[in-house]
């Protein structure tokens, strides 16, 4: 909170802020607790809206997709699974062909000769 009143943008923007509530209160109190009222029941239904509604939709699409993922790999493998399969092994070969030309060299490694007889000291 201190870094934030250091910043002068801030500091007027929160200055001005208190100064409209004050000036609502002091003018319009009921309309200020309406506004209030209003502005937190818009909250709630929002997030209500996102928590129950939308992550619920995003959590059954992730749910079905990895069902269906996992029917695939159990064996039990439809016409059309099984062609998308072979596609994508056919794609799978020309990526790995693309690869092979592009593979790096062996790391150039070099052997420490140490003193391999010598025995540590445990406890």
């Amino acid at each position: 909170m201190q870094q934030a009143l250091k910043n002068p943008i801030a500091t007027v923007v929160l200055g001005l802020a208190i100064l409209g509530v004050g000036y609502r209160l002091v003018t319009d109190p009921l309309g200020l607790l309406l506004y209030l009222v209003i502005g937190a029941a818009i909250a709630v239904g929002l997030y209500f809206l996102f928590t129950r509604v939308i992550m619920k939709r995003a959590m059954m699409n992730q749910y079905q997709a990895g069902s269906n993922a996992a029917s695939g790999r159990s064996g039990a493998a439809k016409g059309t699974q099984a062609k998308n399969f072979k596609q994508a092994q056919k794609q799978q070969k020309k990526k790995s062909a693309k690869n092979s030309s592009r593979r790096r060299n062996d790391a150039n490694l070099k052997v420490i000769q140490g003193n391999k007889n010598r025995k540590k000291d445990r406890a």
